[in-house]
């Protein structure tokens, strides 16, 4: 897969069939878009921006997926070229004719693919209709994807998020074609998993741009170098070990081996409980192996 991290690019000889949208979530709803594109005779594209457009409105650049987290899904889901750009003063600004323009004039586009919601340039200006008519008048072919709902709603990445701080995970997951990850490179800890604690752990930070995920304990699948372990995931503070940084601690099954400085992805399946304060290690002990012992009956 090929990553183009700039708003404009050469244009390609072999045609594309270029999704449009910000994809947060990257949910079914997205996964429909981005189907019609895999599915047809040109090479699949997605375009979205690097952050969360909110950040011009209201200083939020929290988001459900990180870019690269959504680079690493769009190639699962058989994107052969992204395409992205800061959602800056500059785009906020440009009209939807020029939006277009911007990136019709750079890509050798032969299809576009929008949800029946897409909208673009300032002020949401151009809608369904006049995003046909543009490229309709350069020959360019135009699917416009129904909304998928649940539970009679649409889906939409806002209320993901929104369910996404409630710990509401296994909820979410049935929402996208993946389970939820986090990603991040192993990071030294407080070095107690396997000397106090009894179990190897894997400390990742927390993304800065990242939508914080209900603090509490989880069940997880870690992806290391291929291969999938489960695991128990603590996300947020560690009280036992008056420990308040809020990043992401996972104690890994069956894994014998040197994780610091390795890219892992922890995804999330089942929420298991709260934080709890412990008065010492040997009870957190005891604590971990009973949820291990919980997380091996969870699906």
């Amino acid at each position: 897969m090929r990553v183009v991290g700039k708003f404009i690019t050469e244009k390609s000889i072999a045609g594309i069939a270029l999704a449009l949208g910000y994809f947060d979530s990257v949910h079914l709803g997205h996964c429909s878009l981005i189907s019609e594109c895999t599915s047809s005779e040109y090479s699949p594209a997605v375009f979205t921006f690097r952050n969360n457009p909110d950040l011009l409105f209201s200083g939020n650049n929290k988001q459900c997926f990180t870019y690269s987290e959504r680079v690493s899904i769009f190639e699962r889901l058989g994107v052969e070229l992204v395409i992205s750009s800061d959602f800056n003063v500059r785009i906020m600004n440009m009209s939807g004719y020029d939006f277009l323009s911007m990136i019709y004039d750079n890509n050798n586009i032969k299809l576009i693919v929008i949800g029946s919601d897409y909208c673009c340039g300032h002020n949401a200006e151009y809608k369904t209709a006049d995003i046909i008519k543009f490229f309709s008048e350069r020959g360019v072919n135009v699917i416009v994807k129904d909304l998928i709902q649940n539970d009679g709603m649409k889906i939409a990445s806002r209320n993901i998020r929104s369910m996404l701080a409630d710990g509401k995970i296994s909820e979410v997951n049935r929402l996208l074609p993946f389970p939820f990850q986090i990603n991040g490179t192993v990071t030294k800890g407080r070095s107690v998993g396997g000397s106090i604690v009894g179990y190897p752990t894997a400390n990742i930070a927390y993304p800065v741009d990242k939508i914080e995920l209900k603090a509490g304990v989880y069940k997880t699948n870690i992806d290391i170098n291929g291969r999938s372990y489960i695991a128990l995931t603590n996300v947020g503070a560690h009280p036992t070990f008056d420990d308040y940084v809020f990043n992401i601690e996972s104690f890994v099954i069956d894994y014998d081996g040197d994780l610091y400085g390795q890219d892992i992805s922890v995804q999330f399946i089942e929420y298991l409980r709260g934080i709890i304060k412990f008065d010492n290690a040997t009870q957190l002990h005891a604590q971990i192996t009973a949820d291990f012992e919980r997380v091996m009956q969870v699906k």
